[in-house]
């Protein structure tokens, strides 16, 4: 009997950061760090993403595919991963502009605003990759998620 829905597999990545809120009106204001987790969720057809059977993607396929965008958040300033010249176009489409305490236009590495961040560089550097969710935890009570729809 043929099954309904769609499988899906999920990797987990850990890592050490820190940012800074400009402008905001709170403690996020000021530096501080975490330890953030990142949740990637891939799923596949019917008979899977690989030449194996039953297997959507190789969890080992997924850490390599991972492994640029961790290494550049590990131990990281996310406002300058974020707020980088390479990603100027993109952030300049789709984040909201901030005004810092110096008066420049920045992009704040919100959880949101990094989870879009994510996802933009899994689609630009993996087009075929089929990314259903992202989860960008801040603590271990707060996340923000990036959906497929």
């Amino acid at each position: 009997m043929p099954h309904s829905g769609q499988v899906t597999v999920t990797k987990i990545y850990e890592f050490a950061y820190a940012h800074r809120l400009p402008a905001y009106q709170g403690k996020c204001a000021r530096l501080h760090g975490h330890t953030g987790r990142l949740e990637v969720e891939v799923c596949g057809g019917e008979a899977g993403g690989t030449p194996y059977p039953g297997i959507v993607v190789d969890f080992h396929d997924l850490k390599r595919i991972m492994a640029a965008i961790v290494e550049e958040l590990d131990h990281a300033f996310l406002n300058d991963v974020l707020n980088d010249p390479r990603y100027a176009d993109w952030a300049a489409r789709h984040l909201p502009v901030v005004r810092d305490e110096q008066g420049r236009d920045v992009y704040a590495p919100t959880s949101e605003n990094m989870v879009l961040w994510v996802a933009h560089r899994l689609q630009t550097d993996y087009p075929d990759l089929r990314v259903v969710r992202i989860r960008w935890w801040e603590s271990s009570s707060s996340y923000a998620e990036w959906k497929a729809c």
